[in-house]
């Protein structure tokens, strides 16, 4: 179909959620090539349909699309494009993956299906796409042409913000035989995607082993929906060895998205929350341990004030090597008062918390634990921000016993371990939202406004109307 015969509105594309733009293509593989090398890349980028022959073209400022469209930007010339929506599992995976720029992503998954992935030519453009796709779009972008797309409810959990992206013309629609639409669902983890990115994990271990030797393993949890947090076990050999693998990853392609990097010792599994729990509630020390840096940030974190760019956190919890500075000695810490106490406690703050749980008991029982950690749930104001309760929970001796504190909306269900979890991941600007003294953390994972100094938009949570 081509021409007038094109029309994007008779593909059963879907509104994944309540509040996105419009109907979203979300298992796109979109097929550019670079103008300078020639050399093909497919990646995946959100594809909101605009009308009956355009969408929007949501790639990312780092990613291969986005690199290639500036090469044609540059020149002055319109970019063709070829969008694939349906293939074998492996083809549309390979989509995904975070392939170093000009290493085909067809490459990869004839890698992984150990049989070449049969491409066919374009009717419109002089590209190629996948032969058994279901459907074929084909157009171009205009470099000079944006376009406001989204918002979208995103693999975050959150909807992404609106914002100006170039636009995709559609010429030409091929497709099979009696076609099926391919899509899928994204939103707070677990979903669809989640999967995915855990084959991504496995998969592309051992090619990051051959840059950084050193790892012995790593793990994604997926409430940091895999850009925001990972952990890494190290064998350690040497003084500053832990730094060395956070600033050695955040200089590795995607891994230079990651927010939070998290290194343990080499027979440490950290693939085993308990386990890696354990080491930081056991040893870390918060004035020795920690390192902050600054760097890009995935387009889709909203914590940080500033689009792409942000505050990172390096948390090392490996042995001490001579040489390094040692962790201080415990201080014996008070009793933790009992849950009456707490209450009483929390009800007496006059704008203060509205409730509490007392996190890993059971690891911070004896009196030279090195950290005990309580959680609150606390409501805020136009003049009462995070910084705000961080020197009320400071000054209040009555809690002096407890050294990180981490604070929630009020109405987050504290029992739910995931649920703070992927608050903690998502809503933490390490720089601006970690408040330290003298030994002492106070972690606000709080929505954010302008009394905690963001004038950012702040996203809308996913959830459905019923």
């Amino acid at each position: 179909m081509t021409g007038d015969r094109v029309d994007l509105t008779r593909l059963p594309v879907l509104q994944c959620w309540p509040h996105d733009a419009g109907p979203f293509i979300t298992l796109p593989l979109v097929v550019t090539r670079s103008l300078k090398t020639g050399k093909r890349n497919v990646g995946m980028y959100r594809l909101q349909v605009f009308d009956k022959n355009t969408t929007g073209m949501h790639w990312h400022i780092h990613k291969d699309g986005s690199h290639y469209f500036n090469e044609y930007r540059e020149a002055g010339k319109r970019m063709p494009v070829a969008v694939a929506i349906g293939a074998d599992p492996a083809t549309v995976y390979a989509a995904t993956a975070p392939l170093p720029r000009g290493v085909d992503e067809m490459m990869l998954a004839g890698f992984l299906r150990k049989k070449p992935v049969v491409m066919a030519k374009c009717v419109t453009v002089d590209l190629e796409a996948p032969a058994e796709a279901e459907f074929v779009l084909e157009g171009y972008v205009d470099p000079e042409e944006l376009r406001r797309e989204g918002p979208f409810g995103d693999h975050t959990g959150y909807y992404s913000l609106a914002d100006d992206y170039p636009v995709f013309h559609v010429t030409a629609v091929t497709h099979r035989k009696n076609p099926v639409y391919n899509a899928t669902l994204v939103g707070r983890p677990p979903m669809e995607d989640c999967y995915m990115a855990k084959a991504t994990e496995r998969i592309f271990l051992p090619m990051l082993q051959t840059v950084i030797p050193e790892i012995r393993d790593y793990w994604f949890p997926w409430e940091g929906v895999f850009h925001n947090i990972v952990v890494v076990s190290l064998h350690k050999e040497y003084p500053g060895h832990a730094q060395k693998i956070m600033s050695g990853l955040w200089g590795q392609g995607q891994m230079s998205f990651c927010k939070a990097i998290t290194v343990v010792d080499r027979h440490i599994d950290p693939g085993d929350p308990k386990t890696v729990l354990r080491e930081l509630v056991s040893n870390l020390d918060l004035e020795s341990d920690i390192t902050l840096s600054k760097g890009i940030l995935d387009v889709l974190d909203h914590s940080s004030p500033f689009p792409n760019f942000g505050n990172k956190i390096g948390i090392d919890l490996t042995t001490r090597f001579a040489g390094e500075p040692p962790r201080k000695n415990r201080q014996s810490l008070k009793t933790a008062p009992s849950t009456e106490d707490l209450e009483r406690i929390i009800a007496a703050q006059p704008d203060g918390a509205t409730g509490f749980r007392y996190l890993f008991p059971e690891l911070s029982s004896r009196e030279d634990t090195a950290n005990r950690v309580l959680a609150l749930t606390v409501e805020k104001s136009e003049g009462r921000g995070g910084k705000d309760f961080a020197k009320a929970l400071f000054d209040l001796t009555e809690l002096e016993m407890f050294n990180i504190f981490i604070l929630f909306d009020r109405d987050i269900d504290l029992k739910d371990g995931s649920l703070m979890l992927w608050k903690v991941f998502n809503n933490v600007d390490p720089g601006r939202d970690i408040h330290l003294r003298e030994g002492r953390a106070v972690i606000d994972a709080c929505k954010k406004g302008p009394m905690d100094g963001h004038d950012r938009e702040w996203p809308e949570e996913l959830t459905f109307d019923v």
